[in-house]
């Protein structure tokens, strides 16, 4: 059975666990516009949890929990997270995912550099790339294999915003997948998206 979603406007506790790690099963959520988020930090050490986008990076004691982000004016996009031990600089979970409404990772390219990267998102998940000029893409699963997971699945990116965003497949559930990119002076870059846990 599916789990019921939660009402609007509810929120949803994300728990650091003792190595400073989220665990699987909470790694990659999926919350609705209005929801909010705060964590919980029950690792042996205070934690520095870094966001790639839209909300505001926090610093937690041990023991302490966040006050609530997010649903004061709907939230339609994914962003991920990184924990890190505020004591010795370590990163020490990540990247995670929190996917509000249906809204995409946004994933920008510049010069060959991808950002942010490594990145997660939840199965059934979107990104969308802007890019500072045309590239060629191309994905691949981790064994090397060609990767044919989302959809639409373009082979070209354009300059700009590219639309519509990318929706993972259920064939890309609980994959790491590598993107490599080039641009038409045959420079290459690449990237990296876990789908799922």
């Amino acid at each position: 059975m599916a789990a019921r979603p939660l009402p609007d406007g509810a929120l949803v506790t994300i728990t650091i666990q003792p190595g400073g790690t989220v665990a699987s099963a909470y790694a990659n959520q999926k919350v609705a516009a209005l929801e909010t988020i705060s964590f919980h930090n029950t690792a042996n050490f205070p934690v520095n949890i870094v966001m790639t986008n839209t909300l505001s990076s926090i610093t937690l004691a041990q023991g302490a929990t966040s006050g609530a982000q997010g649903g004061s004016t709907p939230l339609n996009v994914t962003l991920n997270y990184t924990i890190w031990n505020a004591n010795t600089s370590q990163q020490t979970g990540g990247p995670y995912s929190i996917q509000f409404g249906i809204g995409p990772l946004p994933i920008t390219i510049s010069a060959d550099s991808t950002s942010p990267d490594p990145i997660a998102i939840p199965p059934g998940g979107q990104v969308q790339f802007t890019t500072d000029d045309e590239y060629s893409i191309g994905w691949t699963l981790a064994n090397g294999q060609q990767a044919n997971v989302w959809s639409p699945q373009p082979t070209q990116l354009v300059e700009g915003l590219n639309t519509p965003p990318q929706t993972a497949l259920a064939g890309g559930n609980g994959q790491t997948l590598t993107y490599t990119i080039s641009d038409t002076s045959g420079t290459q870059g690449k990237g990296t998206v876990k789908i799922g846990t």
